[in-house]
Formats: C-alpha cells, sequence, structure tokens
C-alpha cells in the first residue's frame, strides 16, 4: 500500500487510481466536521501536486469545453482580487491574492479524475450517510457543549455550511433511490439538519427548506411536485414544532432574533442584528467611494472599522461585511462583483444545458444545492474567502460537473471530443 502511494506521487498512472479521485471527493464533500482545515490542506496539496505534473506532461488537461467556462468563472474571481492588490498592495493583500490559489486548482483536481462517473457518485454517497450521522454523537463525545457547535471547524458557521452540503447529498440520494436505502439517508438528512441548528446559524436554516424543494422541482413531475408539496409543509412544521420543544439552540436563537428586532425597533444597534445594519451602512458608504476596484482584499476590514466608528461613534471590527456581494464590493469593486455572479451562474448554466443521464441529474443536484447553501451563507455571513469555504466549494464543483460532463480528452486537430467513462 505504502509502495502504490509512493509511485503515485512520484511516476503517476492516473488511469489506474481511480480510488484517489473517490478518496478525495469523499474527504472533500464528507469530512469537514471531523478533520476541519484538514480539508483545505487536501485541496491544496491537490493543487500542488497536479501543478507539478500539468508541468512534467503526466497530466493531460481534461476539462470539457463547458467545464472549462466554469474554470475562466474561477480564474475571474482571482484576477478582480489580483487587479484591486495591484492597484492597493499591502502585506495583507498579497495574502488574500495567495489564498485564492486554492481557486486555480479546480483544473488540476478534475484533469486527475479518473474513475466511472456512477461509481465515484456511490462512493460519495456511500460515505455522507456515515458523516452525517456520526456527526452528532462525535460532537457529543469529543467536542463538548458549546452554545453553538463548531466541531472541528472551529466556526458555527462554517460547520452549519459543511453540514449543509451533507444535507444536499444525503437529500438527493434519498429521493433518487426510492428504496429501502432512502430510509437511512433520510435519517442522514435530519442527522445534518440538526448539526446546522446546534450551529445556531440562522440564514443556513433557509437552504433545509429549499434544498428538498429543489429536489422535489428537479427530481419529479408535476403531479408529484403538488402532491409532495403538502407533505414537505407538513414535515417543515412538524420538524419546528419539535425544535421549539426539544432543542434549546433553536430556541435561544429565535428568541434572540426577537430580541434585536425590538431593540432595532427602539433605536438601540448593539445587538447582533443592529451591529450588521451598522456595518452594512459603513459598507455601502464606502462602496459609493470606491465602487470599480473596491479597496483591495483584506483592506476592506479596517476601512469598515473606521467607517463604523466615523458613523456611528463606535468602531466595529469584523473580518467581512457579513454579506457576501458587499464584502465583493469592497474587496475588489465592480469587476469582483461580476465575476462572483458569473462563478455562481455559469455552473448552472452549462450543468442545465447538458445532455444528462441519471447520474448528471443526480450532480446536477448537487450542483444547484451547493449554491442554495453558499448563496444562504452569503446574505448575511461568508460566502466564499475561508479555507474550508473554499475548498468544499471548489471539491463540490469538480464533484458535480465531472458526474454531468466527464472527462474531455486531448481533441485532434480542429475537433472537440468528450468522454463521459
Amino acid at each position: 500500500m505504502i509502495r502504490t502511494f509512493v509511485d503515485f506521487m512520484i511516476r503517476p498512472e492516473f488511469h489506474d487510481n481511480s480510488w484517489a479521485s473517490m478518496a478525495y471527493c469523499c474527504v472533500g464533500l464528507c469530512m469537514a466536521p471531523f478533520i476541519g482545515s484538514g480539508v483545505s490542506f487536501v485541496v491544496v496539496s491537490g493543487l500542488v501536486f497536479t501543478s507539478l505534473h500539468f508541468l512534467t506532461g503526466r497530466l493531460k488537461w481534461a476539462l470539457p469545453r463547458p467545464v472549462t467556462f466554469v474554470y475562466l468563472a474561477l480564474v475571474g474571481v482571482c484576477a478582480a482580487d489580483l487587479l484591486a492588490a495591484i492597484i492597493y498592495p499591502s502585506v495583507m493583500v498579497l495574502s488574500e491574492v495567495f489564498e485564492n490559489l486554492v481557486f486555480l486548482g479546480f483544473a488540476g483536481i478534475y484533469s486527475i479524475t479518473f474513475v466511472e462517473r456512477s461509481r465515484l457518485l456511490h462512493a460519495v454517497e456511500g460515505t455522507a450517510p456515515v458523516a452525517a450521522l456520526l456527526a452528532i454523537p462525535v460532537l457529543w463525545l469529543f467536542f463538548g457543549e458549546h452554545a453553538r457547535a463548531e466541531m472541528a471547524t472551529g466556526n458555527p458557521s462554517v460547520l452549519a455550511l459543511v453540514a449543509a452540503v451533507l444535507y444536499v447529498l444525503n437529500i438527493g440520494a434519498a429521493d433518487r433511490r426510492w428504496n429501502r436505502m432512502s430510509l437511512l439517508h433520510l435519517a442522514a438528512a435530519a442527522s445534518a439538519a440538526y448539526l446546522v441548528i446546534l450551529t445556531g446559524t440562522r440564514a443556513m436554516w433557509l437552504a433545509l427548506i429549499l434544498v428538498p424543494l429543489l429536489s422535489l422541482f428537479i427530481n419529479h413531475s408535476l403531479k408529484r411536485i403538488l402532491a409532495g408539496l403538502p407533505i414537505l409543509l407538513l414535515l417543515f412544521g412538524g420538524s419546528v414544532g419539535l425544535l421549539s420543544v426539544y432543542s434549546q439552540t433553536f430556541e435561544t436563537r429565535v428568541a434572540a432574533i426577537a430580541s434585536d428586532l425590538d431593540a432595532i425597533s427602539a433605536g438601540d444597534l448593539s445587538g447582533s442584528l443592529g451591529q450588521r445594519i451598522r456595518i452594512y451602512e459603513a459598507g455601502y458608504a464606502l462602496a459609493l467611494e470606491r465602487p470599480i476596484f473596491g479597496y483591495g482584499p483584506g483592506n476592506e476590514r479596517q476601512q469598515l472599522a473606521d467607517k463604523t466608528l466615523e458613523l456611528s461613534g463606535e468602531s466595529i471590527a469584523f473580518s467581512h461585511a457579513h454579506n457576501a456581494l458587499l464584502t465583493t464590493m469592497l474587496r475588489s469593486g465592480l469587476l469582483g462583483l461580476v465575476a462572483l455572479a458569473a462563478l455562481l451562474t455559469v455552473p448552472l448554466i452549462v450543468a442545465y444545458r447538458a445532455r444528462r443521464d441519471e447520474v448528471g441529474n443526480a450532480g446536477y443536484f448537487v450542483l444547484s444545492g451547493v449554491m442554495i447553501v453558499y448563496i444562504c451563507s452569503g446574505t448575511v455571513g461568508l460566502m466564499l474567502g475561508h479555507d474550508i469555504h473554499d475548498s468544499v466549494f471548489v471539491t463540490a464543483l469538480c464533484f458535480s460537473l465531472y458526474l454531468v460532463f466527464g472527462r474531455g480528452e486531448a481533441p485532434a486537430a480542429g475537433q472537440h471530443t468528450q468522454t463521459r467513462i
């Protein structure tokens, strides 16, 4: 086993190592609650490894043309930040730009994926329920009690995002299979949803509602949609009732919303929501001052602290603006905003337009569900810009698009070919 691994690292024969592709996707999509930034280490190692073998010629570019457009969208995000960094240079800015290199690893990770699409899907869907069902007992046994769960990720919001990805994988598998295994995936989805609740990340609660609706609309006819909507509404209502009675975290976070709204109506902006309103006001004012290129990635933190002090007499220091669009505007301006919009829409467009079989439909659902999760995260929090967020995002893109398109082979002169394996 050790010799096989060493040979793979030094003299890889990529087509004989489907285990590496399956292991990479299983770790990147399912293991973040348990290993935290270890997921980032795996992805960055993949970036270095594939870049090396691109240079040696052992690894060939394998992105089908539609997937190449997705890669260009990722490059656009990096380019927008780089341009802002050149205009407003600093040590912080250069560090932030360097961290964006994980996005450029997408091409290498996709190209190194040598495995039959159905095998890759089954491997991830076999790991997802195990990870989701183990998460709650592992949380209780090894991470102790916290007001808001965070496990190995070190941050409740990050744990909410990666747990929601597990939720997407299990909802998709349960709805597509409709057999006895569906019960296991539904139990795992419930466990993942409960983990999201335990983080107290309220923005992600919306994803818990939208993902089953997405599955219903993607996978079923109009007749089943009309029959399934009342059932889902009853399930959501029952779940909220149970959480209200048995989940202290859910009750506390709902009460906090009511308390913050009462304080805001009385003119008190010292609470969680009130502070975000002040951040938004400061961010909006800053965006108007430098709309084209922003302030450079990383520089927005000090700018927000200074502007909140100027507007309200009290400085509020956060690492981001608690909204993905506003954070992007402050980092790299309108250019960054256009790049982010392309990153969120281009993958969905190319996957929607593709001719999909059953495995491809599963990939399209995962892609759409993951986008919902990241958009919900970015409404009042961080979308991208955290090492775990970025690594899981790149992994999810590679996995879902590979299920849709498979590998692209090197074309002959004047031809474009694509192989689905």
